[in-house]
């Protein structure tokens, strides 16, 4: 070893080549700001400067969402940068400091294909007008809580540009006028679409599937005047993977259960669409089964769901619950079952066993469920958050050794994980069974208790011995082997 300029070599020859290093090209095709504290320092100024210098003619998405220091300025400096592309996804939704009127400048990047731009109040009509006639390759907005804006006719104009249109919130769009097209294919591009259904009735709610016949994401809220006709006609939508309907209070249990058996047997016909020379087909929706020309293919894999949100729904119960599990929901990441009173430990431990890649599982409100229900949450290595909110029936001390359970592997260390030594059979099991799958480095699970306080800043936490104990009677009860 030598110095070299004040280094000891080779310490001086490392550094040059990191510092090259965090120069290179394809670092810098996807910037996200928003989920890093320390970005929140960043002035308008201090981002601009950085996207000049690392970002120019690389930048191919762009996330500045919730930054408060934001502005018009910094929109007009992307802007001119990117002039020339190659920046296809800008996200700025939710900063405060951007005004509806600097959006539009966005049109001088001709290959922008995405906007994010949530929650911008001052966002009008001519704004997206000025941004849609300027930029022609645009074909995903997110302008949800955008309440200003009133005309849906600049989004009906040219149907077929759309593949994504996230309007949920803009409460004075008519929404309804979007049903109103020439053909019946103008929509056919859309896979993505969140609506505000407070002033949709049954029956404009159901053109949803006849409307826009190749969706696979669907969020409707205030889904009140959903009724069991309109809910079977969703299941027409068989390349549906995620589905969003809030506050649906009139559908009963056995009509969730049967929009479950046809949809699946709906995704199950759409598999073979694409089959040429065309096969005959047989589907037996019930058991999950397809028959092509003598050969049969479970629908395993057919468990096509991702995001589920049936929360208010009051009469999804045990019966929906069932129908969805009676096929392994791989794919499953987001369920959200609050306030869905009627639902039982039995049929939610069926649906939660039945996904065990869940990320993140909402059941606040559940009255009905014990510490029964969420024992299949031990065996989900990806889960990330865990809320129980309001659920009157939910033993602290089953969610402290969630909690601890999830925190790292017994004797690890890590702040609130297991002890090591000796722990009770079923808790030994439990947690060898879910570190053998689960990642050290997998994000801490967030477990809300009833009062909405997240586990590690709940004040009453017990002796980590004495949660093992309470779990190990709660998962014998509990039958988890």
């Amino acid at each position: 070893p030598r110095h070299v300029q004040g280094y000891l070599w080779p310490y001086g020859t490392l550094c040059v080549a990191c510092a090259a290093a965090t120069r290179s090209a394809p670092l810098w095709r996807d910037l996200d700001f928003s989920g890093d504290g320390r970005m929140a320092a960043l002035s308008s100024s201090d981002i601009l400067d950085l996207l000049q210098r690392y970002g120019r003619g690389v930048l191919e998405r762009l996330v500045l969402r919730g930054l408060d220091t934001v502005d018009d300025t910094l929109i007009t400096g992307i802007a001119e940068l990117f002039s020339s592309g190659p920046l296809r996804i800008l996200d700025v939704g939710g900063c405060p400091q951007i005004s509806g009127a600097a959006l539009p400048s966005c049109g001088n990047i001709p290959t922008l294909e995405e906007l994010g731009a949530e929650c911008i109040a001052s966002l009008e009509d001519q704004h997206i007008e000025d941004l849609c006639r300027r930029c022609p390759s645009l074909c995903r907005l997110d302008l949800r809580f955008c309440e200003a804006l009133t005309n849906i006719a600049v989004f009906s104009r040219r149907p077929r540009a759309w593949q994504a249109l996230q309007l949920d919130g803009c409460f004075r769009l008519n929404v309804a006028q979007m049903f109103r097209v020439p053909t019946p294919d103008a929509w056919a591009r859309l896979q993505e679409l969140s609506l505000d259904g407070e002033d949709l009735d049954a029956q404009q709610l159901s053109l949803i599937a006849g409307t826009f016949v190749g969706l696979r994401r669907l969020t409707v809220s205030f889904a009140r005047e959903l009724d069991a006709v309109t809910l079977q006609g969703l299941a027409m939508l068989g390349s549906m993977d995620s589905l969003t309907l809030r506050k649906a209070s009139q559908p009963a249990d056995a009509d969730w259960a049967a929009f479950f058996t046809a949809q699946r047997a709906a995704w199950l016909r759409a598999q073979v669409t694409a089959l040429s020379p065309p096969a005959d087909v047989c589907v037996s929706a019930d058991v999950g089964t397809m028959h092509i020309e003598g050969a049969v293919v479970t629908g395993g894999d057919g468990a096509q769901w991702r995001l589920l949100n049936v929360a208010e729904c009051e009469h999804f119960a045990d019966l929906a619950a069932s129908a969805l599990a009676s096929a392994p929901l791989p794919q499953l990441r987001e369920i959200d079952l609050s306030w869905c009173w009627h639902l039982t430990d039995s049929g939610l431990s069926a649906l939660l066993g039945a996904a065990d890649g869940l990320v993140r599982v909402k059941l606040a409100g559940m009255k009905s469920v014990t510490t029964n229900g969420i024992a299949p949450c031990c065996r989900m290595p990806r889960l990330a958050e865990l809320d129980c909110t309001s659920c009157n029936s939910m033993d602290d001390g089953m969610l402290e050794f969630i909690h601890r359970l999830f925190a790292g592997p017994p004797g690890s260390g890590a702040s609130y994980a297991l002890p090591g030594g000796e722990l009770p059979p079923l808790v030994t099991g439990a947690a060898e069974a879910l570190w053998r799958r689960r990642s050290r480095g997998a994000r801490p699970l967030q477990v809300k208790n009833y009062y909405a306080e997240y586990i590690q800043d709940w004040g009453q936490m017990r002796p980590p011995q004495e949660v093992c104990n309470i779990a190990e009677q709660l998962l014998a009860k509990a039958r988890f082997y």
